[in-house]
Formats: C-alpha cells, sequence, structure tokens
C-alpha cells in the first residue's frame, strides 16, 4: 500500500537508529490523532531497522490490559528473538522467589524497591543484547500501557544515552492529558525527539485516490474527501474503497466503508470517545460543549479532551459531525433503550433551556416516551407548531404519542379531537377511526364544546345523521347549555348538515350570554340569504369580507365554503371563480387532499354555471380523485353532481352512465348534496329521452326539499327541470304549472334562476308569446354568465322566429347559439343545431356579417361587439380587455347606434376575427392588468377587493 506523506517522519527515525547504532541511545515519541498513521509509521520503520540488523523487541498497549502490571515489559522481553543466553536471564529475572509484584506508585519517577530490582534486572541484560547489537523497542500505543511498564520506559530512558538502544513509542495526541507526568519526563529529556504525525493534506488524500482509479476528477473527488474525513489516514482510504466500490469515476460517494470505519474507530478507542460522540450525535444542531456535559454527567475537562481528540481524529470539525453519514453510523449503533434514554435526557435539558417546543418534541418522539409532567403540554403545542407548517405527519406524530403519555380525561379527550381534525384535513376516511373514542368520550361528559361540535360534524359527514341528532339533543337537553357561538354553530348545523335532523331535534338554546357571530355563522345566514334571495349588495359584500378576512384552516374551511357558495348562489361567479382559484392553490401548495378535493368540487359547480364544461369536467374528475369515495362520505353527492351534469351537457354518455352506476351512500339521499345529485341523475336520464325516469327523481327531490323546508330553486331547479319532461309528454298545463311556482319561490328571481325558467315557460307558451319570454331570459342568462342556457335559450329563440317566418333572425339566433355551444363543447346542443341548420360542423365561421355600418366600428367596438356576440357579459368582456365595465357600455351603445340594432342578442357573430389582435395600451379608461386572478369591480359595490392569497 502507498505511504503517503509519511517520508519525513520516516527519514527522521532512520536518522535516529544512525545515531542509536554509533552508541547514541535515544528516545521518539510519535503523536497524532488517532487513526492518523502512527502504527503504520512504526512498522515501516522497524522493518527497516530489522534490515539493517537491529534486534526488535515489540509490544503494544491495549485499554482491556492497562491494569496488567509490567504486562507490556513482558511483552517486549517475550516477543522477541533474543540470543539463548539474554533470554534466560530475562526468566531468571522474572521467576526469582523474592520478586513481589507491588502496586506502582503514584509517582512515576518513584520506583518500589521490589519493582526496581526486576527493572533493574530486565534493563542490564537489555543494556548487555545492546552491547553486541543495536536495539529497538518499538511500543505501539503507549497511552494504554501499565503505570509498571511506563516506570520501567522511564528507568531505561534514564541509562541508554551511551548505548545503541533506540526506544519508539506511539501516543494519541490527547493521551498526554492521561498520563501528564509520563509525558512530561520522557520528553524533557535532550535525547527525545517528538514526531507528531498531521493529517494527510488535499494532495495527499489526492495520491491515495491516484493509486487506484485513473479519472480526471481526482483533485475534484480528492477536496470532497479531504473535508469529509478531515485528511485521517483510514478515513479517507476508506472513502477511496466506497468510490472503488462505486465505479471509480463521477461524483463523490460516501458509502459503507466509511461509515464502518468510524464505527470501528469510536469503538477501538477510548469509551469516552464513543459517549461524547454518541451525544453529539443526539443532540444534533443542538450540540454543546455545556450541554453535552449535562447529558453525559461528566466533569468539563473531560468532555472537552474527548471532543478534542474527535476533532483531530477527522470525525468532528468545530463540534459537528463532519459528513451527516458518520453521525448517523454512530445512530444507527444505538440500542433501543440506549436511543430512548439519551432522546429523552436532550429532551429535557431542552425544555430546560427554553427550545422550541417542535425541537423538544421530535427527541420525545426518538425516545417513545412522554413520561415528564411538562411533556404532553410540550407535544401539543409542537403539534400546533407542525400544523401551522403544515406538516401533518409530524402534527399526527406528536398528538399520538400525547395521546398515550397523558393521564387526564378531559387532555386525552381534546387530544383525541385533535387527532381526527388533523387527520381529517388530508384523508377522512381516516379520521374516522377517531369516532369510537370520541363517542365514548362524549358519552363520559369529557369532551368541550368545540370538540363535540367536530364529532357532531364527523358523525353528519359519514352519514351516521340519527347519532349526530341523539348528540344534539343531548346537548340541547343539557343542565348546563352551549355558550352563545357553539350554540349557534349547532343551530346551523342542523339546518345545514343534515336537514333530516334539523327537523327531528330538539332546539338548542345558549347560556344567553352576548358573544361575537363568528365567520361561519357570518358565511352561513349570507348563503341563505343568497339562496332565497339571490344577489344584493350586502350579500355580495358580506361574502367578500369573509374571503378576505379568513385565512383558510381547519376552524374556517366551512365558513370558506359558504362563502363561495353564496356568491355561486347569487350568480357573481365572476367573483366565485378567482377567489376559488386562490383557495385550491393554496390547498394544493399546503398538501391538505381534503380541502383540495373540496374547493376542486365549489370549482367545478362554478365553471358548470358559467357553461365551462371541461372544466367542469376537469375539476369534477379532481375533486373525485385527490380523496377516495369512502372520504367523501354523503358529501360525495356534490361533485358526482357537478360531474354528471357536465358529461350529460358535453355528449359524454359512457362517462355519465358509469357515474350514474356508481353506488352512492344511502345516507346521500338524506342531505344536500342528495338533492344535487337526484337534480343531476333526472337530467342525465332527461337527456336520454327516460322521461318517466326522470321525472321520478326530479319528484323525489322535490319531495325531500319541501319535507325539508329548503324548496329553494338555486339550490336545484328540478321544477323547470319537471316541466321540460312533462312538456315531451304533452302535459303543456302541467309543465306551465310548475315553472309559475319556482318563479314564485325564495330565489326565483335569481339571474340564472329565471332566465332558465322563463325558457322552459316560453316553450310551454303559445308562439306569438316565445320571442319575448325568450329575450328576457336571454339578457338575465347574459348578466348571469351561464353561457350553456344562454346557448339553449338562443337556440328556442331561433325556433321561434324560424316558426314565425323571421327566417333572418333565426338564422342569426341559430349561428350565435352555435358558436356558443361550440366554445361550451356542449356536442348534442351543437350537432342538434348543425342538423336542424343543414349545414357542417363548422358553419358557424360561414355566418354573414353585416357590412352597413360595421367599417365605422373602431377597433376597441369592435373587439367589444364581438365578444358580447359570444355571449360574454359586460364584466367578463371588461376583464378580458382590461376596461372597466362602464367603458364596455359606452362601446356597446355606439356599437347598437352603429350597426342599427336595439340589443346584444341582435349584434352579429361574424364580426371580423382581426377583431381580437390587439395589445392591450392601458391608456386613460383602461384598468391596470392584475397581477394575479382576481374578481373586478362588482355591479352592485364600486369597491371590490381582489383574493389575495393567505398563509
Amino acid at each position: 500500500m502507498l505511504f503517503v506523506e509519511r517520508n519525513k517522519e520516516l527519514d527522521l527515525l532512520d536518522g535516529l537508529f544512525a545515531k542509536c547504532a554509533r552508541g547514541r541511545g535515544q528516545i521518539a515519541l510519535i503523536t497524532g490523532g488517532m487513526a492518523t498513521g502512527k502504527t503504520e509509521l512504526l512498522n515501516a520503520f522497524t522493518e527497516r531497522a530489522v534490515e539493517a540488523g537491529a534486534v526488535l523487541l515489540t509490544a503494544t498497549g491495549a485499554r482491556a490490559e492497562r491494569h496488567l502490571h509490567l504486562g507490556v515489559l513482558g511483552q517486549l522481553f517475550h516477543g522477541g528473538d533474543l540470543p539463548e543466553a539474554v533470554a534466560q536471564r530475562v526468566t531468571d529475572v522474572l521467576s526469582e522467589d523474592d520478586v513481589t509484584m507491588s502496586t506502582p506508585s503514584a509517582d512515576l519517577t518513584t520506583i518500589e524497591e521490589a519493582n526496581a530490582r526486576v527493572v533493574h534486572g530486565l534493563c542490564s541484560a537489555l543494556l548487555e543484547l545492546a552491547s553486541d547489537h543495536p536495539v529497538v523497542l518499538a511500543v505501539d500505543d503507549v497511552q494504554f500501557a501499565d503505570r509498571g511498564s511506563l516506570q520501567a520506559l522511564l528507568y531505561l530512558q534514564r541509562r541508554i544515552r551511551s548505548t545503541r538502544v533506540l526506544v519508539v513509542l506511539t501516543q494519541w495526541t490527547s493521551a498526554r492529558h492521561a498520563n501528564p507526568d509520563f509525558h512530561s519526563e520522557i520528553t524533557r529529556q535532550p535525547n527525545t525527539t517528538a514526531i507528531k504525525l498531521a493529517p494527510l493534506s488535499v494532495d495527499g488524500v489526492g495520491a491515495l485516490l491516484a493509486e487506484t482509479v485513473d479519472t480526471p476528477e481526482v483533485k475534484s473527488v480528492a477536496t470532497v474527501y479531504h473535508a469529509v474525513s478531515g485528511g485521517n489516514p483510514l478515513l479517507a482510504r476508506a472513502l477511496v474503497d466506497d468510490y472503488v466500490a462505486a465505479g471509480g469515476e463521477g461524483e463523490p460517494i460516501v458509502g459503507s466503508a466509511f461509515t464502518e470505519a468510524v464505527v470501528a474507530c469510536l469503538h477501538r478507542w477510548d469509551g469516552r470517545l464513543l459517549d461524547a460522540a454518541t451525544g453529539l450525535a443526539v443532540l444534533g444542531e443542538h450540540a454543546s460543549l455545556a450541554t453535552l456535559e449535562r447529558l453525559l454527567d461528566l466533569r468539563s475537562e473531560t468532555v472537552t479532551q474527548a471532543v478534542d481528540s474527535l476533532e483531530t481524529a477527522g470525525v468532528l470539525d468545530g463540534g459537528r459531525f463532519r459528513h451527516p453519514a458518520a453521525r448517523a453510523a454512530v445512530l444507527d449503533g444505538l440500542g433501543d433503550t440506549e436511543r430512548g434514554t439519551l432522546h429523552h435526557g436532550v429532551a429535557e435539558l431542552l425544555h430546560q433551556d427554553g427550545a422550541n417546543a417542535a425541537t423538544v418534541a421530535q427527541h420525545l418522539i426518538e425516545a417513545d416516551r412522554a413520561n415528564a409532567p411538562w411533556a404532553v403540554g410540550v407535544l401539543r403545542v409542537a403539534a400546533k407548531q407542525a400544523l401551522a407548517d403544515d406538516d401533518v405527519d409530524a402534527a399526527v406524530g406528536y398528538l399520538e404519542l400525547a395521546k398515550r403519555s397523558t393521564t387526564g380525561a378531559r387532555e386525552r379527550a381534546d387530544i383525541i379531537a385533535s387527532l381526527a381534525r388533523v387527520e381529517w384535513r388530508r384523508n377522512p376516511s381516516a379520521a374516522a377511526r377517531h369516532l369510537d373514542p370520541l363517542r365514548s368520550e362524549f358519552a363520559e361528559g369529557t369532551l368541550d364544546e368545540r370538540s363535540a361540535i367536530m364529532m357532531i360534524k364527523s358523525l353528519l359527514w359519514h352519514g351516521q345523521a340519527e347519532e349526530a341528532q341523539e348528540a344534539l339533543g343531548k346537548i340541547a337537553n343539557s343542565s348546563e347549555p352551549p355558550r352563545s357561538q357553539p350554540a349557534a354553530e349547532l343551530r346551523l348545523i342542523q339546518k345545514w348538515l343534515s336537514p333530516v335532523s334539523a327537523s327531528a331535534a330538539p332546539a338548542i338554546a345558549d347560556d344567553g350570554a352576548a358573544a361575537p357571530v363568528s365567520s361561519w355563522v357570518r358565511a352561513s345566514s349570507t348563503l341563505d340569504s343568497a339562496l332565497k334571495k339571490g344577489s344584493t349588495r350586502d350579500l355580495v359584500t358580506g361574502a367578500e369580507h369573509v374571503l378576505q378576512s379568513c385565512r383558510l384552516g381547519e376552524e374556517t374551511l366551512d365558513t370558506l365554503v359558504c362563502a363561495l357558495k353564496a356568491l355561486i348562489y347569487a350568480d357573481r361567479y365572476d367573483l366565485a371563480a378567482p377567489w376559488c382559484e386562490v383557495l385550491l392553490n393554496e390547498s394544493a401548495s399546503r398538501k391538505a387532499n381534503t380541502w383540495r378535493a373540496l374547493f376542486s368540487g365549489v370549482r367545478a359547480e362554478i365553471a358548470l354555471r358559467q357553461g365551462d364544461l371541461p372544466a367542469a369536467a376537469k375539476h369534477g374528475r379532481d375533486a373525485l380523485s385527490t380523496i377516495s369515495a369512502q372520504s367523501w362520505g354523503v358529501a360525495i353527492g356534490s361533485p358526482m353532481a357537478t360531474l354528471l351534469l357536465a358529461r350529460t351537457a358535453l355528449g359524454d354518455e359512457e362517462g355519465a352512465t358509469e357515474l350514474v352506476r356508481q353506488t352512492v351512500p344511502e345516507a346521500t339521499f338524506r342531505t344536500r348534496p342528495g338533492l344535487r345529485y337526484l337534480h343531476a341523475r333526472g337530467k342525465y336520464h332527461l337527456s336520454l329521452g327516460r322521461l318517466h325516469a326522470a321525472l321520478g327523481d326530479f319528484q323525489q327531490c322535490g319531495d325531500l326539499m319541501r319535507e325539508w323546508d329548503i324548496d329553494q330553486p338555486t339550490l336545484a331547479p328540478w321544477r323547470a327541470d319537471a316541466a321540460q319532461a312533462h312538456l315531451r309528454l304533452g302535459n303543456r298545463d302541467k309543465a306551465k304549472e310548475l315553472v309559475a311556482e319556482q318563479l314564485n319561490l325564495p330565489g326565483g328571481n335569481t339571474s340564472r334562476t329565471r332566465g332558465t325558467s322563463l325558457r322552459v315557460l316560453a316553450a310551454a307558451s303559445e308562439l306569438k308569446h316565445r320571442p319575448a319570454l325568450l329575450r328576457e331570459s336571454v339578457d338575465l342568462l347574459q348578466a348571469s354568465g351561464d353561457r350553456l342556457e344562454l346557448a339553449h335559450t338562443l337556440a328556442d329563440l331561433s325556433h321561434a322566429h324560424h316558426a314565425l317566418g323571421e327566417f333572418k333572425r333565426a338564422r342569426m339566433m341559430a349561428r350565435r347559439a352555435m358558436h356558443i355551444a361550440k366554445g361550451c363543447q356542449a356536442q348534442p346542443l351543437y350537432r342538434t343545431l348543425s342538423a336542424a341548420s343543414g349545414e357542417t360542423g363548422d358553419s358557424e365561421s360561414t355566418n354573414e356579417t353585416p357590412t352597413e355600418g360595421v367599417a365605422a366600428l373602431s377597433d376597441a367596438e369592435r373587439r367589444v361587439a364581438m365578444l358580447a356576440a359570444q355571449g360574454h357579459t359586460n364584466r367578463e368582456i371588461g376583464r378580458k380587455l382590461y376596461i372597466t365595465v362602464s367603458t364596455v357600455e359606452q362601446h356597446l351603445t355606439r356599437v347598437y347606434r352603429k350597426l342599427k340594432v336595439t340589443r346584444r342578442t341582435d349584434l352579429p357573430t361574424g364580426l371580423p376575427l382581426q377583431a381580437m389582435t390587439w395589445e392591450p395600451d392601458f391608456g386613460e379608461n383602461r384598468q391596470q392588468q392584475p397581477r394575479h386572478p382576481g374578481p373586478p369591480s362588482p355591479r352592485v359595490n364600486p369597491v371590490s377587493t381582489a383574493p389575495r392569497p393567505r398563509r
């Protein structure tokens, strides 16, 4: 093996041997860090000395024999090839009857009389031997020599100045602290030469590499390996072995050879070094000499020496492991009991020092116990911190250990509730495992109000309405009524989450104390208002206030969903969509699968109501694939309904049928999501001509809504769709009756609901009344932003004009309907219109463009007119062109005058396509381009704030 960067020291030893051969006895003390090549240097020199005719006597100190009296001295005189006469003399000295092996004195410079006779006899034999040959005494690891042997070496040192004796000793650098008197005495003599071995340089490590590999990366790899090993030859060679094992090229590898070398060295050295290395490994980034002293319960001097030794050996650098693999190797060597004891000790020390709760908790997790009085509290605080950082796994781990460790019944109940909340964020079906313990705690009366609310929500989510009703009844009949705010939330649970339970459960009173209205209560009230009244200034302001003020989290999720739904049912998709995108993206970035699924479902519903069928289908699929059907619980009816409606409108009969065939939990049909699913399934049957099946679903949906007193068409407009089925069955009077009822219901006058109702009413009315009803429907649907319903109404208006002989208007309406239907990808409607017009699938591109007045349109007016003809609302046009709604209205007024039309339904769809080629100039009347998607100013409130991502 290559002898690297030790030739200078070897030459120095050769010089000492030459002096010895001339009768000038010498002492050489080779020092260096552990595994720095002292033994290798000693062996290389002794081989050369023997070749030069020296008699070699060797010994090796060992930790296990450091109390064996004269053990090293015995090795020296029994292990070499001594001449027969000298060997016999040594035997005689050591076997004399009067030899008393007394314990050496504490002072190494003072030797007891009995020991002195033995030492004198052996030294005399040695000096006699040196009269004929140079004699080399080589003692490796002298720091482990017994004190009697150390006394003998000092005795010999004083008698070899004029002899042919060379004593070569190797010693750890730190050993001078263990035997300071020996070190001081041996080095103060003029015939002693100290040889200190330095770590290998980068070039030295490179030489080790070059010995075994031939790669241009030698210099760069050597630089890395020098930093990892600290120049320790043993560790550097192990790293070279790892590199060779990996192919000997490319990036540096730190592998098993290195970690095994680290472990072997630590176990071979002083036990205190292993203890120090272990303590530092467990302490990690919080390691310090002071903390290590407290952890190991050792004196400061002892710890300092141990750390210094590990630094010299290249294992540590600045009190830290040079490479994570070394620390990992030390930790892997710990047994479970030792690991637990150390980590618990570290946790206690860090807690005393005021360390962060998460830091302390992580050590408690590693210890797998939290028995100290303060430990459970720290774990709970750490869980909150982890949840704030969206680290659900860590939060669950902390809470699980806290649950196992707590001795308090109420605290245990609260921890179980916290676990259920945390796990629900990513997997409601996994969180359901906590329901049984929560039931038990609720029965024992150890659940607080907040946890009881969470339990009831979970029961309802998983379809256990009767049990939830019993729990609500128990709270209502309690001798201690809940505080005002929890009571209000419980009443809303009854109302929104389980209409069946709400009708049977007793009223929940409160303690009568004034309490601030929670954001959830406010949002739920806003949603209720949206269902009944549609869009109002206060409603939009209230919903936006909730969205702006609530940070997404477990406590605000229901609140934010309610606020979004309020905007949806108020036909404010222009506001709901960007807000929902922000919340959806935040949920994804925070890896909150349940939140992401919920907001995907809401986003799908928004897209469906906008007529964006591909987006509705995509978000609907995302909602159902992000979490399992089991995790969705009874709420699965909502995303399934949206996806079913989207696939039906897209003409994806196979996909829609696949959805209908999927099993829906029976309990779903006793919830609001179940109402939406029944309505969607009815529309699926209607699209396939299964009129009686459709009527069955619509009627069941209606019966439940009336029974639960939530018969609101903004939630599920079952009457209008049932009316269509009756029309196709020839029951015109029944159809008109149903539509009239829908128009008179709370929420029946919202833009979208009234617009769709008027379209069905027109179909049931006499021909002469249809155009007026349909034009009003067009205006309402245009304002609401539902382009799919707008396309259907335009198609019906085209049929009405055609039946009245107004063929030009009929063609214009048909082409507008085809154009919008194609944009929505509503293939059934598009194919029907194409077949009726006798044109190909691209027929809308052949739309005649009126030449009169078009040339007079400015570029800005042409762009606005084209988007208006495509069915976009003024607000949508303003967002697309970055102009205000007022500017859009002004452009349209001039367009109507120049084209000689009176309403947007008369606008031609065939305006020149070059109208789309523009660069926004953001001039005087233009809004600045938003930095992120955000709602424009609402029509009822000139001041509106775009959504900002919240963390």
